[in-house]
């Protein structure tokens, strides 16, 4: 006795399942490529976060490193002037101006361990100056380096050998210094403070407070 197999029926998809079907992918692309496009931007968010954080500790390592190392050592300025070893306030382009020591010479060379620096403000940006030689002629220009950028305001002041904070440097009519252990006849011109204070002031960061103490010794 023979068995007829029964026909074969061909099945497929009807029309709206394979809209429902592409409805469903459309919508997991469009979560997936959402959720792609956070990933990215959170991780470019990251990056300029981690680079902004380099930028400020760079820059606070560098005013730590210029303010703990001031030296009371005047210098002839590129008109043949003599200027304090401190100098602020009373310039309209520089914030302050100093010397400092600890200059590295790894080579050896016939030169001064001592730099002279300065600090300016200009257009949000922190930038700083330094000499190649402490006393300058008028040929010699500076080298800049930027800092620190997005910052609205910088303020620095003095305490003086009274225990008073000063917004300059010498201050106005300086006195005699009376102070032990210096020398006789000397002016508050000739010393450096016994502090310094520097605030930055960052859009993005907030306030940035550096207390400097400094060694007269």
């Amino acid at each position: 006795m023979s068995h007829k197999m029964p026909p074969y029926k061909q099945q497929g998809f009807t029309l709206i399942e394979l809209l429902i079907a592409s409805t469903i992918f459309a919508i997991m692309a469009i979560m997936a490529y959402g959720g792609l496009e956070n990933v990215i931007s959170n991780s470019q968010a990251s990056k300029l976060a981690l680079k902004r954080l380099q930028q400020i500790q760079q820059s606070v390592s560098v005013l730590n490193r210029d303010f703990r190392q001031l030296m009371p050592r005047p210098i002839r300025d590129e008109y043949g002037n003599t200027q304090p070893p401190l100098s602020a306030g009373n310039n309209i382009d520089n914030l302050v101006e100093f010397s400092r020591g600890g200059r590295v010479n790894p080579g050896g060379l016939l030169r001064s361990t001592l730099l002279r620096v300065a600090y300016q403000f200009d257009e949000e940006t922190l930038v700083r100056l330094q000499w190649p030689q402490m006393d300058r002629t008028q040929e010699q220009e500076p080298k800049k380096t930027t800092l620190i950028d997005n910052v609205e305001a910088v303020t620095i002041r003095f305490l003086d050998l009274n225990g008073e904070w000063q917004e300059q440097w010498p201050p106005l009519n300086a006195a005699p210094v009376t102070t032990p252990g210096t020398p006789p006849g000397a002016t508050v011109a000739t010393t450096l403070p016994l502090a310094i204070e520097m605030i930055l002031q960052l859009k993005d960061w907030g306030e940035i407070r550096r207390l400097y103490q400094i060694d007269l010794q």
